[in-house]
């Protein structure tokens, strides 16, 4: 029989090298003060970051990143995953594609190469900025009423749904002009598709006052036309 220090010391050096070993697992991405960091199985860290979507800035948008999902905040506000992708969304209606989480976030970065003359990225300006239910302030606003609606379990829109193309401007007309008349039939107002030119000049705005983060070079170039 060992004696009861001897024990002691052994199970004190067991503990360390068990310590040791978990520690060994732990990952940081980079955090800073106002990061939130989450630990997931094994013993990894997971870094939580705020970024925001704008082209107003956008509320009430759907979105993912790993664990991460909810809906946009009133200044567009969203969490998202350190090093991971996010994905926006309104009911069924991806917003184009997922794209790294940064802390500023547009129409641009969800079309790979997006700038402010790419179909797709006014196309996605184009749909928010229609669909906003407060079109007389600053930002875009998506009620959770429409948000519901916009499933392809709606009978009303499911074609539209099925047809909807960001990067065709003929397709993604008939498919807005389809979701628009049903999804803000309760708005108080009569909702019309905004045009190509009009949600590039609103975008063009928006990220100017938002301090351009977004903006590709090409994006610069195309904003000076």
């Amino acid at each position: 029989m060992y004696p009861v220090a001897f024990r002691l010391t052994l199970a004190l050096l067991v503990l360390f090298s068990l310590t040791g070993a978990e520690c060994a697992f732990v990952a940081r991405s980079g955090s800073s003060n106002d990061d939130d960091e989450r630990s997931s199985g094994g013993g990894l860290v997971v870094v939580i970051n705020e970024g925001r979507l704008v082209d107003g800035p956008v509320q009430g948008v759907g979105y993912t990143s790993g664990a991460q999902t909810g809906v946009t905040g009133s200044n567009g506000e969203f969490r998202y995953e350190a090093g991971n992708t996010v994905r926006f969304f309104i009911g069924d209606i991806a917003l184009g594609e997922a794209a790294p989480g940064k802390a500023l976030m547009s129409p641009l970065d969800l079309v790979p190469g997006g700038t402010l003359d790419t179909p797709a990225v006014i196309n996605i300006a184009r749909l928010l900025q229609t669909l906003d239910a407060l079109p007389g302030d600053d930002r875009i606003t998506i009620p959770v009423a429409l948000r519901r609606a916009a499933v392809r379990d709606n009978e009303e829109i499911s074609a539209a749904l099925g047809s909807l193309d960001f990067s065709d401007d003929t397709a993604f007309v008939n498919a807005a002009v389809q979701l628009t008349a049903t999804l803000t039939a309760a708005y108080p107002f009569t909702a019309v598709l905004v045009d190509a030119a009009s949600a590039r000049r609103h975008m063009a705005a928006s990220l100017a006052e938002a301090g351009s983060g977004t903006l590709h070079p090409g994006a610069v170039r195309g904003s000076q036309d």
